[in-house]
């Protein structure tokens, strides 16, 4: 049948129906809950956690029913909402990014308080360095230094070294202390800009795992480990395969770098035995599942 004539979910639905399977048995097969598989056939979308899952559970709806997944989704390209929606993502994590450049500027402005404190201090020092030279006295009566004893203007002046010891002390005591400020800030900026990589599992049902990663890392890692051999089936978001072979102990650890992935999908079986970790972080695993169970892990990847 023509494939322009009706929507993707009622083609799916139809070809369903067709070979007289229910959307139980293909829940089972596909181990995608029967909530969503009705809402592909009644394209209603708008309930399914993103678009890479859309995506992806289309294709192995597709697989299941035994139609070819790339020919259908290539021909039904510019129905799904996938770019709409991948660009308010992108847009998101563009913006987060910008906002917290925002915040981090104005930190150099901390310094103000500590650099008027300085130049209070210095003009103190000066004008007490003036009073001591005279430089304010009575020039109109030149004649009272003259008539005044000798020994006077002696006793009120300092000798060099006495006037300009005090004068250094307290310019070094502000500069030490402007010096432990700048330390401080810069010791803090270096805080709250070390990379962190967190991942938090959302919920688990039927065999299914759904991950968020946040992350303020630019380069990622997902590194599989095994203690006897898994199979291991690993897609990204445009359903292209990064990992499709048995992962045995002599090829662990297999390191594969993530950094431009938004969305990560992950099918394994014998989790018991199995290690999946993203920049040293361990993808926890659910203590529902059954130790010889096929698990699928969705996993979207936030940028910071």
């Amino acid at each position: 049948m023509d494939g322009v004539t009706m929507g993707i979910g009622e083609r799916l639905k139809q070809e369903r129906e067709l070979k007289n399977i229910s959307l139980d048995e293909v829940q089972k097969v596909t181990k995608i809950q029967a909530r969503y598989l009705d809402a592909i056939e009644n394209e209603r979308f708008e309930v399914m956690p993103g678009s890479f899952y859309v995506r992806a559970f289309i294709k192995e709806y597709a697989n299941a029913l035994g139609l070819d997944a790339e020919e259908l989704m290539e021909e039904y390209k510019n129905d799904l909402p996938f770019e709409k929606e991948e660009n308010i993502a992108l847009s998101r994590v563009k913006s987060s990014k910008k906002n917290k450049a925002a915040v981090n500027t104005p930190v150099i402005f901390s310094f103000l308080p500590s650099m008027i404190v300085v130049l209070l201090i210095v003009g103190i020092i000066v004008l007490v360095w003036l009073f001591n030279q005279n430089y304010f006295g009575n020039g109109s009566d030149p004649s009272s230094a003259d008539n005044g004893d000798d020994t006077a203007g002696e006793s009120v002046q300092l000798p060099p070294n006495q006037e300009s010891n005090p004068n250094q002390e307290e310019e070094e005591k502000p500069t030490e202390n402007e010096n432990a400020v700048g330390k401080d800030g810069e010791e803090a900026d270096v805080e709250d800009s070390e990379p962190t990589t967190e991942i938090s599992l959302d919920s688990y049902e039927n065999n299914q795992s759904y991950y968020t990663v946040t992350t303020t890392e630019e380069k990622l890692t997902i590194t599989l480990n095994t203690v006897s051999q898994n199979w291991i089936q690993m897609e990204n978001q445009g359903g292209n395969r990064l990992y499709y072979e048995t992962l045995t102990t002599d090829k662990s650890p297999t390191e594969i770098d993530i950094s431009e992935v938004e969305e990560l999908y992950i099918r394994f079986a014998m989790p018991q035995d199995i290690s999946i970790s993203i920049n040293g972080q361990e993808l926890p695993l659910s203590d529902e599942i059954a130790p010889t169970a096929v698990q699928d892990a969705w996993i979207t990847i936030v940028k910071q």
